[in-house]
């Protein structure tokens, strides 16, 4: 004979089916409303910070890539930022122009000079370059990229927050 107990226990697990109630359901709901509700304007910010520091990475890049095949084919290549219509252009080994737009609403804020040549040592022969690009997080701060180019060649970048 069971003692009265697991009897007891035996009826209620047969009898009775697994699963969520409803108060338990609501309550989940509810905490997960809270979450977006505060989690969601720091994960677009987080978006917008992205945006422009992977553009300025895809923009090293190219200035990296530019230089490089400069030195390979033994001949003269340049970068072209179009700041207005925030996009820039290079030519590969290939012979292809090569037109990256920018991420929207990433902007140039400056390009001195807006042609960047590379002589085919890897060196620049329209001299040292500076190039920024900004993007607005939110109504207070705004991130800026700024890539400087010496005159042998090598990128170096700087990251600042600024006023929009």
């Amino acid at each position: 004979m069971e003692p009265r107990g697991e009897q007891d226990t035996k009826q209620r697990t047969g009898s009775f089916e697994s699963g969520f109630s409803l108060p338990e359901l609501l309550v989940v709901i509810a905490m997960m409303a809270i979450f977006i509700t505060f989690a969601g304007p720091a994960f677009n910010e987080s978006y917008r910070a992205y945006k422009v520091r992977s553009s300025a990475l895809e923009l090293s890049d190219s200035l990296r890539a530019a230089r490089q095949v400069a030195v390979a084919t033994q001949t003269l290549n340049s970068l072209v930022v179009n700041t207005a219509g925030a996009s820039y252009s290079w030519t590969d080994s290939k012979g292809r122009l090569r037109t990256t737009n920018l991420q929207s609403p990433v902007r140039f804020v400056a390009a001195t000079p807006a042609t960047v040549t590379f002589a085919s040592n890897g060196t620049v022969s329209t001299g040292a370059a500076t190039i920024s690009l900004q993007n607005t997080i939110n109504g207070t701060r705004a991130d800026r990229w700024t890539l400087d180019l010496n005159t042998v060649g090598r990128v170096t970048s700087t990251y600042s927050q600024v006023a929009p």
